[in-house]
C-alpha cells in the first residue's frame, strides 16, 4: 500500500509541477514562479506524510511524526481568510454573488453582510484577518507539540 501512495504522489507531482514549469517558461510570472513553489511545498510535506505514516510506530505510537506534516500541509490554508480579506479590500466593500457558487456556508455570509452594516467595509475584513491569523497561530501552536526527530 505504501508503493500505492507514493506512485501516486509521484505521477502528481511530477505532472502539476511539470505543468507549472512549463506555465513559467512559456510566460513568466510571480504568480507561476509562487504556484511552482507551492507544488513544490506540497510535494515534499506530501512525501514525508507517507513516510511517517508508514514507520513501525504507526499514526499512534510514541514517535508518531504525522500530526506535524498534517499541520504544516494544512498551513497554506490559512491564507484563504486572508486573501478573501484582500479582495474586499480592493473592492471597497462585500459583495454576494447570487450567481457565483461558493462552498462557504450562508450563516458566515450572512455574518459578514451584517459586519458590513454595522462596521462598514472594515468589519468582514477584520473578521476575515483574525480567521486567518487565528488558523495559521493554532496550527502552528499544534505543530509545537509533534513529535519530529
Amino acid at each position: 500500500m505504501k508503493l500505492f501512495f507514493l506512485l501516486v504522489w509521484g505521477l502528481l507531482s511530477l505532472s502539476l509541477n511539470g505543468a507549472v514549469v512549463r506555465e513559467l517558461w512559456l510566460a513568466p510570472s510571480w504568480g507561476s514562479a509562487f504556484g511552482l513553489l507551492l507544488i513544490a511545498y506540497y510535494s515534499v510535506c506530501f512525501f514525508q506524510l507517507i513516510r511517517a505514516a508508514y514507520r513501525p510506530w504507526g499514526l499512534l505510537g510514541p514517535r508518531r511524526r504525522s500530526g506535524y506534516w498534517v499541520c504544516l500541509v494544512l498551513l497554506p490554508l490559512a491564507l484563504w481568510p486572508l486573501r478573501s480579506a484582500y479582495d474586499i479590500w480592493q473592492a471597497g466593500a462585500y459583495r454576494l454573488d447570487a450567481a457565483e457558487p461558493r462552498l462557504s456556508l450562508m450563516v458566515f455570509r450572512q455574518l459578514l453582510i451584517w459586519l458590513q452594516e454595522l462596521v462598514g467595509y472594515l468589519g468582514p475584513i477584520l473578521v476575515l484577518v483574525a480567521a486567518g491569523v487565528g488558523v495559521a497561530l493554532l496550527l502552528l501552536r499544534l505543530l509545537r507539540g509533534q513529535v519530529v526527530r
